[in-house]
């Protein structure tokens, strides 16, 4: 028998949760994980959502390339923005995985909903990916007009892996004083890739962390860089209003709430919700599948209301 066909029956029925084996994965080539974890995800029932139109774009800024696609709900004008950034562990996850989310959020939220196709790791290595995320900000903030939008309304969403990427990204815009970002939705973030002082395989809990960190980062030192754990920055001030979600058996759980008390001991407005009694939601969530229409409702309803304030 194949060695990995055993772990791949065991990380499909362990794969809703961010300890998925994650262990395994070190006897994994990214390939196969990246397979597994998109796989898994689109294989998870759901209803389909409808928007008005759906465009697939390329953008380049300063020779990267990336892709985007856009969600429009309407014609109306003066649309709030959503731009929205995948998770996936960094090695998975990809526009087609998340496409249901955006569908979701466009349809609920009344927004604009630009996806970011961020190069999955290793082949995109930090600090890559999040410079074509920022990318993809500096294109709204440019281009929404073109789509009936309004820029001084625009949010952040990410989740997981996205989760993680979304806080880096606001305190990159921040510190380049680029687009403002009026709020931003962290879904079961990873805030500290820091692993406990290395990303060394340790067979312990926090391995899964270490396992996403080798793949997202080229240097381990990077691991200690803000902008790659946004737990280690130093200041955490004049970033968005925050809603962070988190799952009550999610190993991530722990990780959001320091983020949260961090956020609200600088003066952030930031709320935090728990969904009680279910694991890491990512698949889930990707996918606004029943099990996940509970947080992500939550997510709608603080989107409205920062966008109609």
């Amino acid at each position: 028998m194949n060695k990995y066909f055993f772990v791949i029956c065991l990380l499909c029925v362990l794969t809703t949760t961010p300890n998925l084996s994650a262990l395994s994965f070190w006897d994994m080539k990214p390939h196969q994980v990246r397979d597994l974890i998109n796989n898994k995800i689109l294989n998870i029932e759901a209803e389909k959502f409808n928007v008005q139109d759906v465009k697939d774009i390329k953008i380049e800024r300063e020779g990267r390339l990336t892709p985007l696609r856009i969600y429009q709900p309407s014609e109306c004008l003066h649309l709030p923005i959503i731009l929205l950034i995948h998770g996936g562990a960094w090695v998975g996850g990809n526009l087609d995985t998340h496409d249901n989310m955006a569908r979701y959020l466009c349809r609920e939220v009344q927004a604009l909903v630009v996806s970011v196709g961020y190069l999955n790791s290793p082949e995109g290595k930090f600090p890559l990916p999040l410079e074509q995320c920022y990318d993809a900000l500096i294109w709204i903030d440019e281009h929404a007009g073109n789509f009936h939008a309004d820029p001084a309304r625009l949010a952040v969403v990410g989740d997981s892996a996205g989760g993680n990427m979304a806080a880096a990204l606001c305190l990159l815009a921040r510190d380049r004083k680029g687009p403002t970002i009026y709020i931003q939705v962290l879904i079961n973030p990873s805030t500290d890739l820091t692993g406990n002082g290395t990303v060394q395989r340790q067979n312990d809990a926090l391995d899964p962390v270490r396992w996403y960190a080798t793949q997202y980062v080229a240097d381990p030192k990077d691991v200690y860089n803000p902008y790659v754990s946004p737990m280690m920055a130093k200041d955490l001030s004049k970033l968005p209003s925050t809603l962070i979600i988190l799952a009550e058996n999610d190993d991530l759980r722990e990780d959001g709430q320091r983020y949260a008390d961090r956020l609200i001991s600088s003066g952030i407005p930031t709320n935090v919700y728990t969904q009680w009694g279910v694991g890491h939601l990512a698949g889930n969530g990707a996918r606004a599948s029943t099990v996940a229409r509970e947080s992500l409702d939550i997510a709608v309803v603080a989107l409205r209301g920062a966008f109609n304030d």
